[in-house]
């Protein structure tokens, strides 16, 4: 039987495909952008388009049960329009937490890159970046346009947005952490060394990056490059809930070696 990877192409041999996974805010554009300097022989490219109406769909089937093989079709035919492509193929979308069961596919060899942080300072950096600028003020008001948890958490309603962020980060990254068992390279790099202040942990995650996907890490990155930061969220003042903190994000956290 023809493996389903070697439908994306007319070749025999087993297609790659690679991502660059996460909750979203951290560091996805910065990652592009250093491929677009230092691997421009490769296509990298983020968010790729109709991602986010991917997610809504998935968030669709997980909140109701509803078009679940419409689901797995849609994220079929979005890998066979992006990885059958000739070039190096790189997909680095944040979109897809609610629908990485679908990802794994037969004959393809799976790469993952799971980019995690901090939850509380994830939940804070999500709560008030929201989304782009031009969906921002929007953005609560869309139906399924955020990958909450299925099925939601008892006491829901009466939580707050950062709880409510807490638990997205919780449930986003329990479902990208999934896929190391049948990835055939998973590797986590955390925000937090990918934007160290220390240079040499810096690129040791940057290095992490660029090897899970075998491609030759740049010796050198000017300090301009390396502190310079992209998509920023919007200021905003948070209480603290250490108690939410521990109690929701606790286990993951720290098997991610976070200390709540």
């Amino acid at each position: 039987m023809v493996g389903e990877c070697n439908r994306m192409t007319n070749e025999n041999a087993s297609q790659e495909i690679q991502y660059i996974l996460s909750a979203g805010r951290t560091g996805t554009v910065f990652i592009s952008k250093l491929f677009e300097t230092y691997a421009p022989y490769i296509t990298a490219e983020h968010e790729p388009a109709y991602s986010r109406y991917l997610m809504m769909m998935g968030n669709v089937r997980n909140d109701t049960g509803l078009f679940k093989s419409l689901t797995r079709r849609w994220s079929r035919t979005h890998q066979n329009a992006h990885f059958s492509k000739d070039k190096k193929y790189i997909e680095i979308n944040p979109f897809l937490c609610p629908i990485t069961d679908t990802l794994p596919r037969e004959g393809c060899r799976l790469k993952v890159l799971h980019l995690v942080r901090h939850p509380a300072d994830w939940s804070r950096s999500i709560t008030s970046f929201k989304a782009s600028t031009k969906l921002r003020a929007i953005i609560d008001y869309i139906p399924f346009a955020k990958p909450y948890p299925a099925p939601r958490p008892a006491g829901w309603g009466k939580l707050g947005s950062y709880e409510k962020g807490l638990w997205r980060w919780r449930w986003c990254n329990n479902n990208i952490s999934a896929l190391k068992d049948t990835a055939d390279k998973y590797v986590l790099v955390r925000y937090e060394d990918l934007f160290s202040d220390d240079k040499i942990v810096q690129m040791e995650a940057i290095h992490k990056i660029f090897d899970v996907f075998d491609l030759p890490p740049p010796k050198e990155i000017p300090d301009a490059v390396l502190r310079k930061r992209v998509n920023p969220s919007p200021k905003a003042v948070f209480s603290e809930n250490k108690k939410a903190e521990k109690e929701i994000c606790g286990a993951l956290a720290k098997e991610f070696n976070y200390a709540l």
